[in-house]
């Protein structure tokens, strides 16, 4: 009777070893719909936002600095097309001063049907609301990791520091998480 039970136990072992340890080739399904925070907003130059006459690369810093309350969430929502619902800071011209204008910062909804290229990790637009913003170009938007997106676009800013127009890139980055105030 020991033997059977000692029999039956082994081969019930073995059965359970041999089903666990096959390689299972199928990669999990990625996912990256919710609600992200904005991490971080970089320039590819440094830029005086303020007339401080202090440049940075760093315009998330340098812009809490100058509007009085932020919307720094993005949410992801999945849908026949995938859509993203965040905003940019452009640059408006209230007025200007012996030549200097006065620059203030504002906050410019966009909404964006999006489809993921799989094998380049960028999404492509299919659709911009609105068409037209007035804050710049988008260049790309590219899936980082399964909890960073990174949104690159072309921008006007004045520089304080040269006094003029410069064209800057500027990546906006999200990540994903419990909204945070």
């Amino acid at each position: 009777m020991k033997n059977k039970h000692l029999l039956f136990s082994l081969m019930s072992f073995l059965l359970l070893a041999m089903t666990a340890c096959q390689d299972d080739q199928e990669e999990p399904a990625r996912f990256f719909y919710g609600n992200y925070n904005l991490q971080a907003i970089a320039m590819d130059q440094p830029i005086a936002l303020t007339n401080s006459g202090e440049s940075s690369q760093d315009f998330l810093v340098q812009l809490e600095g100058l509007i009085s309350s932020q919307n720094n969430r993005m949410t992801f929502v999945e849908d026949i097309d995938d859509q993203m619902f965040f905003a940019f800071y452009s640059p408006t011209v209230l007025t200007e001063q012996g030549g200097v204008p006065i620059v203030r910062f504002a906050a410019e909804n966009v909404v964006l049907k999006v489809e993921l290229d799989d094998a380049t990790d960028q999404f492509q637009i299919i659709e911009q609301l609105p068409s037209v913003v007035e804050f710049g170009e988008i260049v790309s938007i590219k899936l980082l990791d399964q909890l960073t997106l990174e949104v690159t676009l072309n921008q006007s800013l004045y520089d304080f520091s040269d006094n003029e127009w410069k064209d800057v890139v500027v990546d906006y980055q999200f990540v994903r998480g419990p909204i945070s105030t």
